[in-house]
């Protein structure tokens, strides 16, 4: 799906006000830039009610109604060719996952995700590695530009995929009226370091996460890991899951899960492939005194009943496009409804 044409960017770029470059957008006055994606719904405005401000007197607030198929976003058409990264505060009216997104001239678009945990202002900070082409892109030299990208734009990616039915068992109803708020976005000159482990697949050492939950479970970010937590009365499936990039499991014989769980259960870790086939295998986990290595190769996975068909028949981790994290256990009678993991890293067994 293309989040926004060229065509519309021109016509729209044509109306704006003349910008100076900034490397700091702080809303404070009516000239911010930000406006509703053309052909997506909601209103952009200012708002000055402290409790929605992270500093200044005013912030940028979006208004929209998420369903099912329907694309809710803003953009800013004048990114700075400059930048290395982004930096800014947000804050949703409920748990969600958004993404920052770079359009390129010649038709790339590229995407960073990232996870809001709802209610409260977060700091987010985005480098350029950070971005991966966006899945149905087409690639052209499959390097992101920064003097070729002609806007910028923040996606509920949430309600745009959560809000269909079949999602509704994993998301619960993700439908109706959201609001989300923005201040402070700054253009940095300096990418932020990485020092991510060799082999490593997520180490959450960025000040955000990219994983997003499943109904009934929050997720945060802590020192050196990233928490899960839920506590229902009835059995759900509480987990965790992010994208992949493509290629990122290529040549590598499982995943290991470095993990700490409180009350012991049977956790699952599900990967689906580009096909649509899903593969899971298990293992046993509680009751550690810190986090301990999991590690699960893919000759002991076996595909979901509800995938089989669709693809080959045939694991291929170079085509792994989400990795799932789920308590099994917590399905099954008398298993835990109320649990918290620490996740700290998610390692590729080579």
């Amino acid at each position: 799906m293309r989040y926004w044409t060229v065509v519309g960017l021109l016509t729209l770029t044509g109306a704006l006000w003349a910008q100076t470059p900034k490397s700091v957008i702080g809303f404070e006055t009516p000239q911010h830039g930000w406006l509703v994606l053309p052909g997506a719904g909601g209103k952009v405005e200012l708002t000055e009610n402290p409790n929605d401000v992270k500093s200044g007197k005013r912030a940028l607030r979006y208004t929209y109604t998420a369903a099912a198929g329907k694309l809710n976003a803003i953009v800013y058409l004048e990114a700075e060719p400059w930048a290395q990264g982004f930096r800014f505060w947000i804050k949703a009216d409920r748990p969600a996952l958004f993404a920052l997104s770079l359009q390129e001239q010649g038709g790339e678009r590229w995407v960073a995700p990232f996870w809001v945990s709802g209610n409260e202002w977060q700091r987010v900070t985005i480098a350029l590695g950070d971005f991966t082409l966006a899945e149905d892109t087409k690639p052209v030299n499959n390097k992101l530009d920064m003097d070729e990208v002609e806007g910028l734009g923040l996606i509920d990616v949430s309600a745009l995929f959560a809000t269909t039915p079949e999602a509704a068992i994993l998301f619960g109803d993700q439908t109706g009226t959201r609001v989300m708020w923005l201040d402070d976005f700054e253009f940095l000159s300096d990418a932020p370091a990485r020092r991510a482990a060799p082999n490593t697949l997520d180490d959450f050492q960025r000040d955000y996460l990219v994983w997003m939950a499943t109904a009934y479970t929050s997720l945060t970010r802590e020192a050196g890991g990233m928490r899960v937590e839920y506590d229902m009365p009835f059995p759900y499936i509480f987990g965790a899951l992010r994208a992949v990039a493509p290629n990122a499991l290529r040549d590598t014989k499982g995943v290991e899960v470095v993990i700490q769980v409180k009350t012991p259960t049977t956790l699952a870790v599900f990967v689906e492939e580009q096909d649509g086939e899903r593969w899971s295998a298990t293992f046993e986990a509680g009751g550690e005194s810190k986090p301990e290595p999991k590690r699960l190769l893919w000759s002991q996975f076996a595909i979901t009943d509800d995938t089989k068909g669709k693809g080959d028949g045939k694991l291929t981790p170079a085509t792994v496009k989400m990795l799932s994290l789920a308590d099994w256990g917590a399905l099954t009678e008398g298993g835990p409804t109320s649990n918290r993991w620490l996740v700290q890293s998610v390692r590729l067994v080579k």
